[in-house]
């Protein structure tokens, strides 16, 4: 599982971010890298996380969340719901094995980027 965006995490936490700093992961079958990362299984759990604790710094993204639900379900809602339309989007990763699916997460973040 790679990475990248090391730097973002690190500069968004000296940002003043401190608070409310955290790396998402978001799977419904596997375990994040280590234990610092808030784990979310669903859509649902995703959305109430970052209703309760703002935007994470970071998300690794699976697609497929079990029966309908998605990563795209759950970035969708965030734009719509939750997004603040101001701050950037996290830095992220896709460690999905659904090659289709994590084409699309990356589309639909790097669109996402684009609109600031």
């Amino acid at each position: 599982m790679e990475f990248s965006h090391a730097s973002s995490i690190q500069a968004a936490m000296s940002a003043g971010n401190e608070l409310h700093a955290y790396r998402l992961f978001i799977d419904d079958e596997r375990t994040p890298p280590d234990d610092t990362w808030v784990v979310c299984r669903s859509t649902q759990q995703a959305l109430d996380c970052v209703k309760a604790r703002g935007m994470p710094v970071f998300i690794s993204f699976d697609h497929d969340l079990g029966g309908d639900d998605t990563a795209m379900v759950f970035l969708r809602q965030l734009v719509d719901t939750v997004w603040d339309e101001k701050s950037s989007p996290p830095a992220y990763a896709v460690h999905s094995a659904n090659p289709v699916g994590a084409a699309n997460i990356r589309s639909f973040m790097e669109s996402w980027k684009k609109i600031l």
